[in-house]
């Protein structure tokens, strides 16, 4: 009735190939888990490190270029735009999303008074602006279909945006493109 308790050499060396492979599973899981505990801290740090990136500003002088389409990078001309023409642009060099800029031209002429440029960021929830003016030659955000009016200083005249959208000064370049002439005249986006 007492059968002698076998030893744990004994054990390993008759153990069933069952026991081992069960063996070799718990090992392989412990590793995982081990590797997954590791990428789960890893992930935020990371992202808490893009973070701490220094992001180029919208500066005085930067000449605005178009964002995108077929002329993308290349800088924009007064002669460009058609009054009641909106564009979107980037300050030369500087893509970060927040210095992305609705570009407005209301008149005739060649002068920097022919144009007003706002952030291309609703003040609502942060989503950006269609390029293009609406019928009523709006600015609108197709998130929430909040509505600014460029001839307005971008004062919200639909929707649920209640902040207009921060203005940015502008000039005519010694190249003759458009360019900035100072920063935004608010916070981008939601404040």
């Amino acid at each position: 009735m007492n059968q002698p308790v076998p030893t744990r050499s004994e054990v390993s060396e008759n153990a069933p190939d069952e026991l081992i492979a069960r063996r070799r599973v718990l090992k392989d899981l412990i590793a995982f888990s081990t590797g997954a505990f590791a990428l789960a801290f890893a992930i935020p740090a990371l992202a808490i490190k893009t973070l701490s990136f220094e992001k180029a500003a919208v500066a005085a002088g930067d000449s605005l270029v178009y964002a995108t389409g077929d002329r993308s990078g290349q800088p924009i001309m007064p002669a460009d735009l058609t009054p009641g023409q909106g564009v979107q642009a980037y300050p030369n060099g500087k893509s970060d999303p927040n210095n992305l800029v609705e570009l407005v031209r209301l008149a005739e002429g060649e002068t920097a008074d022919a144009f007003v440029a706002f952030s291309a960021i609703c003040t609502h929830l942060g989503c950006t602006v269609n390029a293009r003016l609406n019928d009523a030659g709006n600015i609108i955000c197709p998130c929430h279909a909040s509505q600014f009016d460029p001839r307005e200083k971008a004062k919200p005249v639909a929707g649920p945006a209640a902040r207009a959208l921060p203005g940015l000064p502008i000039k005519i370049g010694d190249d003759g493109s458009i360019a900035v002439n100072g920063a935004f005249d608010a916070p981008v986006g939601v404040a």
